[in-house]
């Protein structure tokens, strides 16, 4: 690293998933690191009784497998995460049986996911990284970053409005998709609203799940429903921001119907099971997620549609990388801020996040269409994919795939 003495090694903006992932990751991978994490917002510790959330992820066995190899997963409370074996996709005016079947059991492998509840993994990421020694927390907001030679300076300031400065080889953004340090940064990023709303409740199912997620294209956007804990099911329905009002406000009983309707009764009659709640879906990616000695991740990064459920794994591919990256550099006794390490880092993900993000955005465009010759295009493809099973497992791998851990953390 620089002569310059500094703070702090790497200072990360943001306590979410992908920044409590990049803390727990570079702590494992260099246990000497001195990391700071900046958030002025109260972390909520979820406890294994606690109730599961409204937000979860669909985490790949990738994912997953990279919160093992340091200890991450196995503190992750069973009562907070379905494992999944199956996913069945289909077109409103297809019947289930006649879409897209993936199978765990067909590609050979024990599991194609599972859905885990975004709080309880904080909580457990939050409660790993505090039992670090050389980890710590500021509940502050980062309000100006001054890039140096040696190092950058960053100004942190509370909620009573107390200002104070850090230093640090590299400051990290994972601090969303309104990231303030992308833009104190100078980092331009592009995005475009989707004119939708993804709704989300957790309903009973008249029938089981099965370990299966399924999800129904309907014009308005997509209808997901991912398996849960005691055979309940999330809902994540896309829809226009008037129709997510509506559906927020109507009697239990008029919800009931109507999503069992939207969904085909495909698990039966659903019956809603929690509070409602609704957010904006907005597509945006950096230009370049690199500045002089920063560098964003995660949804500060590149924020995408929620149709395949890839927004968490690809930052915790981010975090991978990053570490990795980091580590190389440490290895050949370089600074961890310099220009041509974050290059590094940024020619391993640029591709894989601004294709998956545009890849997503066109699929949920396409299925917008429901009439004519693309309607009827589309849903003849969805047969074919099916059927061609080198399609499918290209599709799956890449699906169920992470970005690999540095060499001394691989499993």
């Amino acid at each position: 690293m620089g002569a310059q003495q500094t703070d702090a090694d790497v200072i990360i903006a943001g306590s979410g998933l992908t920044g409590l992932a990049l803390a727990a990751t570079l702590n494992a991978v260099r246990p000497s690191l001195r990391i700071v994490v900046t958030d002025p917002t109260p972390l909520p510790i979820a406890g294994a009784d606690a109730a599961i959330g409204l937000r979860v992820s669909a985490l790949t066995p990738g994912s997953i497998a990279n919160f093992a190899a340091f200890g991450v997963w196995s503190s992750m409370p069973a009562s907070h995460y379905q494992n999944y074996t199956d996913m069945r996709v289909w077109d409103a005016a297809m019947n289930c049986g006649d879409g897209i079947h993936f199978s765990a059991a067909k590609f050979g492998v024990p599991q194609l996911g599972c859905i885990a509840d975004n709080a309880a993994l904080r909580a457990t990421l939050y409660q790993h990284c505090q039992a670090q020694s050389h980890v710590s927390f500021e509940p502050c907001a980062v309000t100006r970053v001054t890039s140096m030679p040696a190092h950058t300076a960053i100004t942190l300031t509370d909620t009573s409005g107390q200002a104070r400065e850090l230093s640090a080889a590299l400051l990290v953004g994972a601090d969303g998709r309104n990231s303030a340090v992308r833009a104190l940064a100078g980092i331009a990023s592009v995005g475009w609203a989707h004119q939708q709303r993804a709704l989300v409740a957790h309903l009973i199912p008249e029938h089981s799940h099965q370990m299966t997620a399924l999800q129904r294209f309907l014009p308005d956007g997509p209808l997901a429903l991912l398996p849960l804990p005691n055979d309940r099911v999330s809902l994540v329905l896309s829809t226009t921001p008037a129709e997510a009002h509506r559906l927020s406000e109507i009697d239990a009983s008029d919800f009931d119907a109507h999503i069992t309707q939207a969904s085909d009764a495909v698990l039966g009659q659903l019956t809603l099971d929690s509070a409602r709640a609704s957010f904006a879906l907005e597509s945006r990616y950096a230009k370049d997620p690199i500045a002089p000695r920063c560098v964003v991740i995660g949804d500060a990064a590149h924020a995408v549609h929620p149709l395949a459920g890839q927004g968490a794994n690809l930052g915790f591919s981010d975090v991978a990388v990053l570490a990795r990256v980091v580590d190389e550099a440490l290895s050949a006794r370089q600074d961890i801020g310099d220009a041509p390490v974050l290059r590094r880092y940024r020619r391993a993900r640029m591709v894989d996040n601004v294709s998956t993000l545009y890849g997503l955005d066109w699929v949920n465009r396409l299925f917008a269409r429901d009439s004519g010759i693309i309607a009827d295009s589309r849903r003849a493809g969805m047969r074919w994919f099916d059927r061609v099973g080198i399609v499918k497992h290209l599709a799956a791998g890449h699906a169920m795939r992470a970005a690999s851990l540095p060499r001394g953390l691989r499993s």
